[in-house]
């Protein structure tokens, strides 16, 4: 338990948002809301929907939590917005969270610093036909974002022509990325500790929305089953992925390996999913960390380091 004194701490928990990931950006608030509550916070829930209502909040907090996922929320928005007003918040910087929502950003700087990430380019409408030499399977994505919202896999470039197009004609321009055939797995990261490995079995093709959000669809294996070496390899991916990119107190990062344990790097995720059912609270729990016990960490990590007590 935090040593951290909540008695006359005001919480401002921000979810919702207006991007993609509402739905379960309200999920992840409302969890994050009931557990500090429990602790014993004074928390007052944020949602930026609704800006005036959101300045009108700010003087009235003291810290913010931020549980919001996606644009406005991962891409360094809402931290920019938190610095100029002077309030402490959970989570990484302005810096860190553009760089890590940026998909193509975070693969150069993966590749410069030496951390294996799947085959990769960026198509746009001038050149997307020259994805005919670029043999399948590969997956398509947004350049930004999460939840696998508008990610889909390739398998006949031919039969998804139309679908490529219809990608590019919502967001003009698209991260095409190699599927590695092997198994999937997440490592979450909390403050200076690499927690467990999860491996992660999708009743679809991949780890698509419905794959995360719908009950029964993948089974998580807390924590992997997999060799140590293997274990040892992917947290250290993940530490150095969390490094490169300069994030901080939390992140998860999602990897997949092939046949020997080599892991790919995806992606990292600055905000990831904070309902109790969500991968880094799983993870924790399998690490002797219950769910308030981890929000009220966060709490204190933000809270000290900007020279509180």
């Amino acid at each position: 338990m935090s040593k951290l004194n909540l008695a006359n701490l005001r919480v401002g928990v921000f979810a919702g948002g207006t991007s993609s990931e509402r739905t379960i950006s309200l999920r992840s608030g409302r969890a994050v809301c009931e557990a500090l509550a429990r602790s014993g916070a004074s928390v007052i829930e944020i949602d930026p929907r609704n800006s005036r209502k959101t300045r009108e909040a700010l003087p009235k907090i003291d810290l913010a939590f931020l549980a919001l996922h996606g644009k406005g929320g991962e891409d360094g928005t809402i931290q920019a917005a938190l610095e100029q007003a002077g309030i402490p918040y959970v989570g990484s910087d302005v810096r860190g969270s553009r760089f890590a929502f940026n998909k193509v950003e975070a693969k150069k700087l993966f590749e410069r610093s030496g951390i294996p990430t799947p085959e990769w380019r960026t198509v746009d409408k001038k050149n997307w036909r020259k994805l005919k030499g670029f043999p399948p399977p590969f997956f398509v994505k947004p350049l930004a974002g999460g939840s696998s919202i508008g990610v889909f896999l390739v398998e006949d470039f031919a039969r998804s022509a139309e679908k490529i197009m219809q990608g590019l004609n919502r967001y003009g321009e698209l991260l095409v990325e190699r599927k590695i055939e092997g198994r999937e797995f997440t490592v979450g990261i909390l403050g200076k500790r690499v927690l467990p490995v999860i491996e992660l079995k999708p009743k679809r093709k991949f780890y698509d929305y419905r794959a995360k959000y719908t009950p029964g669809m993948t089974e998580y294996l807390v924590p992997a089953p997999i060799p140590q070496a293997w274990r040892r390899r992917f947290q250290e991916a993940a530490r150095k992925v969390h490094d490169v990119l300069k994030l901080r107190d939390f992140s998860r990062v999602d990897l997949v390996a092939d046949s020997g344990g080599r892991p790919f790097v995806l992606e990292a995720n600055t905000i990831p999913g904070f309902t109790e059912l969500s991968l880094l609270p799983k993870a924790a729990r399998e690490a002797g960390i219950s769910f308030e016990a981890l929000c009220l960490e966060l709490v204190e990590m933000a809270w000290r380091r900007n020279g509180k007590t």
